[in-house]
């Protein structure tokens, strides 16, 4: 495995040799943008006799992590190869949760990828925009190996490790656009026609829309929701979400009228966000978990919704309306449907089948790792233990109860463990899979904004600082419930944001510093739309919850070098609750055919004492350094 290590850093490092080498003899600094932000626009070429215009890049990205394995997967499980003590009325006990050895993920990525963008003018009003991608993971990865621990997990993701298939039962290919295998991925985020003609513009097919002006908080950019698979949140952080946003087929019309206003509306098929899977590096749902995926029951329904923009003297204000199923989706506890007998229990398979578990050794272990996984995945172990009793009868018929406080959930729980591990067989290894479905509920979104430039002394701080406000509020929106309930919870909840941004120059020898500030504030989820009541739970403490709804503050920069062909940029996550994600990066583009970004991603979740509390807990383990190496044409 280190072999393929070394061997992937030093195609890198030859690679950035050879791009120097490209540089001494092909330098023309004139062609790199002073700040632009995407990467995938440069460089085109069109035939005089032809309307089309085509572009594009090849790109190969690589990620280091030197921080330690991801708790999330099999062989990161933090309880592998740990003797963990196991109290029952039954017996006594002490298990080692296998494979005893955590794997190897110092390479955490690395994806070869090629996208393709063209433009064919018909006439002046009428064009077909199309962008094919193509990612290849070769999954040079210490892999999960199903086989070593006698796994018989049920269900397609849940073997060997798949990178991009998204999973969704009764749906083979959920995305229409989309193209998938275990370490492939073909779409077509873009395919659709437009029409424009003087201040109306028309677009029908494939497409992604952003709305909104918050620059790394999603406040009014609800059309869409977003793709996790390739690098989860921890991209190159200048290129915000335009890799991320799930695209749909929809038709979107905008209007512009009286100078500068404007209304746009679309209405598109829903599409969910696409979560990593289970064993791939950046998988976020506890791999002891089994996901049912319900997106079938509403892969024919329609998302919609429209703002309207404008300046009001100084000051540009909008406002949306979106109707839409929320794409994040809410979980809970589900029948497993798996007939696999306890060891020595002959016939007690058709009892697990009717309740949410399934007997495999990928599964929890022990009460220890129940509590200490639940909060981790901010939910309520005692109470999500009593709901897989209370909810489903044949929990009972198993000889559960609902607990009434920790010490007897604990009791109850390593009873069910050892019996699923082979107690009565003489064996002890082995566990219990916890089965979830995922389902989609509908939500009505009202939003507004202010922007403001302010007028200061030249060169002064306060000189064109842009201020941008927005708010969102969501009537009776629907959260999991920490305990994993049948029923779900809902509640009213705000969303709002303020941002600071502007161009200030420092010296005169360098361009000007493009700089952010940003704070961000949620009453009832964190940034990824997680209830905050399932927050600061602990292996011995079920999740309380915190009060006063999520905050955190994003700063970042970006500082282009005098000849265009550098540039520094850095952005801070920090949240409010202990967590901190930071984000150094240097790009280079010494020509309008090649450019390379190096940055380094460095996430701490301990800086308020519990991980459990903060959004930044469960990429704790993140050191990251990451190359990615492009040449455009």
């Amino acid at each position: 495995m280190k072999s393929v290590r070394w061997k992937n850093l030093s195609i890198g490092l030859l690679a950035m040799s050879i791009a120097q080498a490209v540089y001494a003899t092909d330098n023309d600094p004139q062609t790199a943008p002073a700040s632009g932000v995407e990467t995938t626009t440069e460089g085109s070429s069109s035939s005089s006799s032809s309307d089309t215009q085509i572009n594009g890049f090849i790109r190969s990205e690589t990620a280091f992590n030197f921080g330690g394995t991801s708790p999330f997967n099999q062989q990161g499980n933090i309880y592998n190869g740990v003797a963990v003590q196991r109290n029952s009325p039954i017996a006594s006990d002490t298990v080692v949760r296998a494979p005893a050895k955590n794997g190897d993920e110092t390479l955490n990525l690395q994806l070869f990828r090629g996208e393709v963008d063209s433009v064919t003018h018909f006439n002046s009003d009428l064009s077909l925009v199309a962008k094919l991608r193509a990612v290849f993971d070769p999954g040079w990865y210490d892999e999960f190996n199903p086989g070593s621990v006698n796994s018989h997990a049920t269900g397609s993701v849940y073997g060997d490790p798949n990178y991009f298939r998204y999973n969704v039962q009764g749906v083979g290919r959920p995305n229409p656009l989309e193209w998938t295998g275990s370490k492939y991925m073909i779409d077509l985020p873009s395919l659709f026609m437009e029409y424009n003609h003087g201040a109306f513009d028309l677009r029908v097919g494939n497409q992604q829309i952003a709305w909104g002006q918050a620059l790394f908080f999603r406040v009014l950019d609800v059309p869409d929701g977003l793709d996790y698979r390739r690098h989860s949140i921890l991209d190159y952080d200048p290129e915000e979400y335009s890799d991320k946003r799930v695209p749909a087929l929809g038709i979107r019309a905008s209007y512009q009228f009286q100078d500068n206003w404007l209304i746009d509306g679309y209405a598109q098929k829903f599409q969910p966000t696409i979560n990593s899977n289970a064993n791939t590096p950046y998988n976020q749902i506890p791999s002891q978990f089994t996901v049912v995926d319900k997106y079938a029951n509403y892969d024919d329904k329609i998302d919609f919704g429209f703002r309207v923009k404008g300046e009001v003297g100084d000051v540009g204000v909008q406002g949306i309306y979106s109707h839409r199923y929320n794409p994040d989706g809410v979980y809970r506890w589900t029948q497993s449907g798996v007939d696999r007998d306890i060891p020595g229990l002959p016939g007690s398979g058709q009892l697990l089948a009717c309740t949410p578990f399934e007997v495999d050794p990928t599964g929890v272990a022990s009460a220890a790792e129940w509590n200490d996984y639940a909060a981790q995945a901010r939910l309520n172990g005692l109470g999500g233990f009593n709901k897989a009793v209370s909810d489903f009868s044949c929990a009972g018929k198993l000889g559960a109860v609902v607990a009434p406080n920790l010490a007897v959930e604990k009791a109850e729980l390593d009873q069910f463990f050892q019996l699923a591990g082979g107690l009565l067989t003489g064996k002890s290894a082995g566990g219990l899979r916890g089965w979830i479905e995922r389902d989609y509920k509908a939500e009505d979104d009202f939003g507004g904004g202010l922007s403001y430039t302010t007028s200061g002394k030249p060169g002064s701080l306060t000189d064109q600082l842009i201020i941008n406000w927005e708010v969102l509020y969501t009537p009776n929106r629907t959260f999991t419930s920490p305990d994993l309930g049948q029923n779900f919870l809902k509640t009213n909840e705000w969303t709002s944001d303020v941002t600071f941004e502007k161009y200030q120059r420092f010296f005169d020898s360098f361009p000007a510093t493009y700089l952010v500030a940003e704070f961000m504030y949620k009453s009832k989820s964190d940034l990824f739309g997680r209830y905050i009541g399932g927050m600061n739970g602990t292996p011995d403490s079920p999740a309380t919850g915190y009060g006063g709804g999520f905050k955190a503050v994003a700063l970042a920069l970006q500082q282009p070098f005098p000849n265009l062909i550098w540039r520094a940029d850095f952005s801070l996550l920090y949240d409010l609750q202990g967590g901190v994600l930071v984000q150094p990066a240097v790009r280079w583009k010494p020509n309008g055919k090649f450019d390379a970004e190096i940055f380094y991603n460095y996430a701490n979740g301990h800086l308020g004492g519990n991980p459990n509390s903060n959004i930044i807990g469960g990429i704790n383990y993140v050191r990251e350094l990451a190359i990615r190496l492009s040449y455009q044409f």
